[in-house]
């Protein structure tokens, strides 16, 4: 049995950023993570995106919080934080984050 490793891609939140227009592809399967820039460490972020819970189907105009992780389990040290996203749905997304000025689109591509 052939494993592959699962890819992750890092996505840089930086305040007063205008990726409104900018689309980001990525594979499905990929696992998406957002992560504080340098503008953004130290102030409360809340991303926000209109991918779908698992179990639960696609709206558009329906968007979700999603939850800080830290892997060094440190409160207080965003330096090592992120929210994920794993794209097992192939289609166009967006979110948003509550520190800037916009709103950027993901899309997750099927794989051949």
């Amino acid at each position: 049995m052939v494993q592959t490793s699962r890819q992750t891609r890092v996505l840089l939140l930086n305040d007063m950023e205008r990726l409104e227009r900018t689309l980001f592809r990525l594979e499905q399967g990929f696992e998406l993570q957002f992560r504080l820039g340098p503008t953004l460490q130290g102030k409360r972020v809340q991303v926000h995106t209109n991918y779908p819970a698992e179990g639960q189907r696609f709206d558009r105009l329906k968007f979700r919080p999603l939850e800080w992780l830290n892997p060094a389990g440190q409160r207080g040290d965003d330096y090592d934080e992120f929210c994920k996203l794993d794209l097992l749905v192939a289609g166009s997304y967006q979110y948003y984050f509550g520190c800037g000025n916009g709103d950027s689109s993901v899309v997750s591509h099927p794989r051949p």
